[in-house]
C-alpha cells in the first residue's frame, strides 16, 4: 500500500534562512483524495514540491510506502495551473512522449492509442489529438493535462491548483471530471489537490489540511467519510457541509487576523 507519511517536515531554500513549512506532520491512506487549503504564499505549492521530490527537506521526512521520497518518481505524477504542455507539439504528441518515459516496453502505436483513449476519456473529441495547446481553451489544456497523469496510472497524482485559471462553468465541470475519474478506478489513486477554494476542497476530499501562514504548520484538518461528503447541490443545503465551511472559513481568516495583529 502507498500510504504516505510525512514526519517533523521543515523547508527553506538553501539561500535563505527563512521557514517556509515548519514542523508538518501527516498521515494519508491509500486512496485518499486530500485537499490542501491556506492563503496564497503559506507553502502548498512547495508542499507539493516536496511529495513530488522537486525539492528536499531541510529536516524531516516524506515517506510513500514505507520508501523515504529522494527524488522523482513516475509513480507520482504532477498537474500544474499552467497545463505544462510543451506549444511545439500537439496535444496527442505531449501524452505520448510522457506514456513513452512511463511505459518504455510499449511502442509508439500502442502509447499513440493510449494517449487518444485518455483524450477521449476526459471530454474531448478524436482530433484534439492532433491540435496544439494555442489551438486549445484553457480548459480544454487542462483536460490534456489531466489525461495525461491520469494515463500514466500514477498511484499518486499531485495536482497543483489546477483549476485556478478557469471560469466557473470550465471548473466546475472539470472538478466533476476529475471526480468521476478517480471514483470509478477499481484502485483509487491517492490525490493531493492544492487550492484555496474552501467550497471545492469540500466538494472533493475525503481529507482536507489546512496550512497556517509561513512558516506553516497544519493548523486544521478534517476527514470527510464517504457517506458525509456533499454532492454539489448538496453543499448549499446540508446543515453539516455548511457549518464546516464556516469552521474551515474561520479557521483561515483567524490565521490572518493573528498574522496581520503581530
Amino acid at each position: 500500500m502507498n500510504d504516505i507519511v510525512v514526519d517533523n517536515l521543515s523547508f527553506a531554500y538553501p539561500e535563505t534562512d527563512r521557514l517556509i513549512l515548519n514542523n508538518v506532520h501527516m498521515k494519508v491512506n491509500a486512496g485518499d483524495f486530500v485537499c490542501l487549503l491556506g492563503q496564497s504564499g503559506c507553502g502548498k505549492s512547495t508542499f507539493l514540491r516536496l511529495l513530488a521530490g522537486l525539492e528536499k527537506p531541510t529536516s524531516g521526512s516524506i515517506s510513500v510506502g514505507g520508501q523515504q521520497v529522494r527524488g522523482t518518481s513516475l509513480t507520482r505524477s504532477v498537474v500544474f495551473q499552467d497545463y505544462g504542455l510543451f506549444p511545439w507539439m500537439s496535444s496527442g504528441e505531449n501524452i505520448v512522449l510522457a506514456l513513452r518515459q512511463r511505459y518504455p516496453e510499449k511502442s509508439k502505436r500502442e502509447c499513440r492509442d493510449m494517449a487518444l483513449a485518455a483524450i477521449q476519456s476526459v471530454g474531448l473529441s478524436a482530433d484534439v489529438y492532433d491540435k496544439f495547446p494555442k489551438e486549445l481553451s484553457g480548459g480544454m489544456k487542462q483536460r490534456c493535462a489531466i489525461a495525461r497523469s491520469f494515463s500514466m496510472n500514477p498511484p499518486i497524482l499531485l495536482m497543483d491548483e489546477p483549476f485556478g485559471a478557469l471560469d466557473a462553468v470550465t471548473r466546475a465541470r472539470l472538478q466533476d471530471m476529475v471526480l468521476d475519474l478517480w471514483s470509478h478506478e477499481e484502485q483509487k489513486k491517492t490525490v493531493f489537490f492544492v487550492t484555496h477554494d474552501v467550497e471545492e476542497a469540500l466538494l472533493l476530499a475525503t481529507r482536507i489540511y489546512v496550512f497556517g501562514q509561513s512558516p506553516s504548520q497544519i493548523i486544521f484538518e478534517k476527514e470527510l467519510p464517504a457517506e458525509t461528503k456533499p454532492d454539489r447541490k448538496g453543499m448549499y443545503e446540508s446543515e453539516q457541509i455548511i457549518e464546516l465551511r464556516n469552521e474551515l472559513v474561520q479557521y483561515i481568516n483567524q490565521d490572518v487576523l493573528s498574522h496581520v495583529e503581530e
